[in-house]
């Protein structure tokens, strides 16, 4: 059985697009950006209920230090509302920058107020999962 050069030229041809495609790798990154809107949807549903506490294990920055947070002065501050306004994904789909919109009142004052927090999220490879690579919130750097 003889294959021609066209029949030959296309099978080539073929092999070198699946290869291009690598379904494995993205599988993965799917995977990947999946777990950013999981771990990013449970670190908003901390903050909005007050858990700061436990919002603090997604926050670490890529050289592993964790920040102070003041969690006495967090806890003066009430989140009434907390939307993921906007979610930018790098082409590698291991950084991010999240947009969050939050409203929240001092409990002391009563008084109201709202902010805009821009997030920096990195996937650790080693973990397999997503760390907030930014500070977390600062309420009292929106209060008059």
């Amino acid at each position: 059985m003889r294959i021609s050069a066209f029949s030959s030229i296309v099978l080539l041809l073929v092999l070198v697009v699946m290869a291009a495609c690598n379904p494995i790798k993205i599988l993965n990154q799917r995977e990947i950006a999946t777990q950013l809107q999981v771990d990013v949807n449970t670190y908003r549903k901390l903050m909005r209920w007050g858990y700061y506490d436990q919002a603090t294990q997604y926050v670490k920055a890529r050289n592993g230090s964790k920040g102070e947070i003041d969690f006495e002065d967090m806890s003066r501050y009430k989140i009434t509302q907390f939307v993921i306004a906007d979610e930018i994904k790098s082409k590698t789909n291991t950084e991010a920058k999240v947009i969050a919109e939050i409203e929240f009142y001092d409990i002391d004052s009563g008084r109201a107020t709202s902010a805009r927090d821009d997030q920096f999220w990195w996937y650790g490879e080693e973990e397999e999962r997503w760390f907030l690579g930014s500070p977390m919130i600062d309420f009292s750097d929106f209060v008059e």
